[in-house]
């Protein structure tokens, strides 16, 4: 039986809270890219070039959250594998006893 590391629970906890973190700040900021009052079309710039432009710019926006959320995720994930670890059981472990046949 493994000694419980109390530091490395500690350690998974707040890299666990640091990628809810990041996965919350992703959120809020969706919502505010797509909360986001439409820019009114200028006269003087034709409407094709303000379309592909504001495809570009959504592309773009959904690009970062795309990256930001696998990041928090993958943060999240580290948190709660350290964790584990650190109790002496691996998430690759049996956890319960085996069974005698």
């Amino acid at each position: 039986m493994h000694r419980k590391d109390w530091v490395g629970r500690l350690l998974g906890i707040v890299i666990f809270l640091l990628g809810v973190g990041l996965l919350t700040f992703v959120f809020f900021a969706a919502y505010g890219f797509f909360s986001a009052d439409v820019i009114s079309a200028r006269n003087s710039e034709p409407i094709a070039n303000e379309l592909g432009r504001s495809a570009i710019n959504v592309l773009a926006k959904i690009g970062y959250l795309v990256v930001m959320t696998i990041a928090g995720s993958l943060i999240a994930g580290k948190g709660v594998t350290l964790y584990f670890a650190s109790g002496g059981h691996g998430l690759h472990e049996e956890i319960a006893p085996e069974i005698e046949k």
